[in-house]
């Protein structure tokens, strides 16, 4: 009995660090100091490239009062697609300093080959109880890079119910992220202009308001099972464009770029999420599997799945995840890849492929093992592929011969250490 009460409380401190990830607050179940560490690689072939450190502890002090705290630096350099379309010539682009530009050779997708950028992001926060079934939690965000800063608060409140079966959890966070780009904000739909100190430019900064609320519950289904339903309503207002995107304007005929105008997005956007996970223990380990449903009033509506099974192998707190991750999502309402030269503009447009129709598998496994009294070590290797429509219909001249949207690869490394008492 003790060892399946054991399997019950990691289950469900595994499901309540979801929730706390997730921004719902959520129960831990140490009594101690623990301090986790992780590097993180993550690598597109031929495009960008990424390294991320984490630092992460977590302090009971006792009678459920806990404090928590995490550093992230992440440094990214690579080449970036700007959104235009690839041409039977060379392609020359400003860059989005104004100083300088980058050529493509005919047939290739645009890249912006100098993609540099370091950022580090700092949280914390704590939770009180109040009385014996109920908590409190608060927290601060804030990150910063060379052209964009983030600062938030969060709060969440929690209550058990049905002998501590059942947990109803609301939260509610806040931020306010500000643009600076390389050169200034471009205006939107301005054409790309040459080199030079002449670039068209908003004036100021751009900054955008995000407000999200969640509403959470997880449920002891029986003694090896829980299950956790989470609803999530995001609403962001503000400066949305990517400073750095373009989308081409082609000729109707021949397809062949004429222009290359600054992207244009709505400045509002509401978002409805629902998730849905289970987590049961099984005779070789214990079984995840979870879905999450978004839609927007961009026009975007997208289906994850996600399978982790964990397989314990023998002592010493060994085991095996393999992990397996499939998204969908369909294109936003004014995703375009190109724009016809002649035809009036829309409202708003983007050709970042973000935004447009694609799927994405991950596939992944990670191996623990303890390395000592309280010592863990983990190590993770992940595969990702992304890939859409690359001959869409309707495309003129030259575009239906090349590839419109490029598969991208990349492979995801990491490396943790964790340590408690």
């Amino acid at each position: 009995m003790a060892a399946t009460e054991r399997t019950f409380r990691s289950i469900r401190g595994a499901l309540s660090a979801a929730c706390a990830l997730a921004g719902v607050g959520g129960v831990a179940t140490s009594h101690a100091t623990e301090v986790e560490t992780a590097i993180l690689g993550y690598t597109e072939p031929n495009r960008v490239s990424a390294l991320e450190t984490v630092l992460q502890a977590r302090h009971d002090f006792g009678s459920g009062r806990l404090a928590n705290f995490k550093v992230v630096y992440d440094a990214l350099t690579g080449a970036s697609a700007s959104g235009s379309v690839p041409s039977a010539a060379v392609q020359t682009f400003t860059r989005p300093s104004g100083r300088g530009s980058y050529t493509t050779a005919p047939g290739e997708t645009p890249l912006d080959d100098t993609f540099r950028d370091a950022r580090v992001a700092v949280s914390g926060g704590a939770t009180l109880p109040l009385g014996r079934l109920s908590t409190v939690s608060a927290g601060l965000y804030g990150s910063g890079e060379h052209d964009y800063t983030s600062l938030g608060a969060n709060a969440s409140f929690t209550r058990d119910f049905d002998r501590r079966n059942r947990t109803l959890s609301a939260g509610v966070s806040f931020s306010r992220d500000t643009v600076t780009p390389e050169g200034g904000r471009p205006i939107p739909f301005a054409p790309m202009a040459a080199t030079g100190p002449d670039q068209p430019r908003l004036a100021g900064d751009g900054s955008k308001d995000v407000a999200d609320a969640m509403l959470g519950l997880v449920q002891v289904i029986d003694r090896a099972t829980l299950v956790q339903f989470t609803y999530s309503l995001s609403r962001v207002t503000g400066y949305q464009t990517d400073p750095y995107k373009l989308v081409s304007v082609v000729d109707p005929t021949s397809g062949a770029p004429v222009d290359q105008l600054f992207e244009n997005r709505p400045d509002a956007r509401t978002k409805h999420i629902l998730f849905g996970r289970v987590k049961r223990q099984l005779s070789h380990g214990v079984a995840d599997l979870s879905y999450r449903f978004m839609t927007d009033d961009w026009g975007i509506a997208s289906h994850t799945i996600e399978l982790r099974d964990r397989v314990a192998l023998g002592g010493g707190g060994k085991y095996l995840q393999p992990h397996v991750r499939f998204y969908r999502q369909s294109a936003a309402d004014f995703y375009a890849r190109w724009l016809l030269d002649g035809a009036a503009l829309p409202d708003h447009a983007t050709a970042d492929y973000r935004l447009g129709e694609f799927g994405a598998w991950t596939f992944g496994l990670e191996h623990g093992r303890d390395i000592g009294r309280d010592h863990r070590l983990t190590a993770r290797v992940e595969y990702y592929r992304q890939s859409g429509d690359g001959h869409p219909a309707g495309a003129p001249g030259d575009l239906a011969g090349f590839d419109l949207f490029p598969v991208v690869d990349a492979w995801i490394f990491q490396v943790g250490y964790s340590f408690g008492s």
